[in-house]
């Protein structure tokens, strides 16, 4: 069971390899899905999708920036060559050209090096495998920095979550303490309203009495309570699974502010309603946080 991780994070290793000085940095941001971006020397783009490949076995969500610096001359060098036969037959024509117009001075090396083809520079460059060895050993190591920090953020932001959990029990829990009192006075309400309905003595007709059912029905908020006991149970299950939990905490959220709305439509009892207003103020929170995990 892996730990629960933020998106946000940094990691970064730099190592001496036989490429070269080899850096690797990760910069980790909030995303609704894996989006990678990298940036890699001149010459190594061929790399990206082992990279990607990489970065993809350890992450799951966020939007991830990758830098690679490598410091070397080893694995790409330049080669210059001298066609001596060319130069050799181009030496030959010029002193030609001299004698046959009695022209003076000397043919120079300058010269003859400035003509086409007598010199050629050719860029040789190490394999892809034997590139990709050490760029993969750094960037392993960058990795395992990155999830230590989003994972250490994870845990705080976890942690966070339990506390706001904690507060919508203990204010739920007060609004149940405060329903006897809280219906009593609703049924109060009720009697006076049914009173106003049906008139002093007034038998009632059928449709008379289901508006009364209705009314008793709505003054109750049982079901919201026992729901968002529910939810809440849920979402801390959902945080010791250590899965991805992002997406279902979310939802979990929106579940438990939809039920909040309707239990704040139904209390008229004002401290119940300021913890109805306290509830939502958590949820909020929660919402907030759990944008920031994988």
């Amino acid at each position: 069971m892996g730990a629960i991780q933020s998106m946000t994070g940094y990691g970064r290793a730099s190592r001496q390899t036989p490429l070269g000085h080899v850096t690797v940095e990760l910069r980790s941001t909030n995303h609704r899905y894996l989006e990678l971006e990298q940036r890699l020397p001149n010459g190594l783009t061929a790399l990206q999708g082992k990279l990607t490949e990489l970065l993809r076995g350890h992450l799951r969500r966020g939007r991830v920036e990758a830098l690679i610096a490598v410091q070397s001359d080893q694995w790409h060098q330049r080669r210059v060559t001298f066609d001596e036969p060319l130069i050799r037959r181009y030496y030959e024509a010029l002193m030609d050209l001299k004698a046959r117009f009695g022209l003076k001075g000397a043919v120079t090396l300058e010269q003859l090096l400035s003509l086409p083809q007598a010199v050629t520079i050719a860029e040789e460059r190490l394999p892809i495998e034997k590139l990709w060895e050490p760029i993969r050993q750094t960037a392993q190591a960058a990795v395992r920095e990155l999830v230590r920090a989003r994972r250490c953020e994870g845990a705080k932001l976890t942690a966070d979550l339990r506390r706001q959990l904690a507060a919508i029990e203990r204010h739920v829990g007060a609004i149940k303490r405060r329903r006897p009192r809280a219906l009593e006075q609703q049924r109060q309400r009720l009697r006076e309203r049914l009173t106003d309905l049906l008139g002093p003595g007034a038998a009632g007709s059928a449709a008379q009495l289901e508006q009364a059912v209705a009314l008793a029905k709505d003054a109750d908020i049982h079901e919201e309570l026992i729901r968002l006991e529910s939810h809440a149970a849920y979402m801390r299950q959902t945080l010791g699974s250590g899965q991805l939990v992002g997406k279902r905490l979310d939802f979990i959220a929106q579940e438990l502010m939809r039920e909040t709305n309707t239990l704040g439509a139904k209390v008229n009892d004002p401290e119940a309603a300021q913890h109805v207003v306290d509830v939502k103020g958590c949820i909020e929170k929660i919402r907030e946080q759990v944008q920031n995990l994988e």
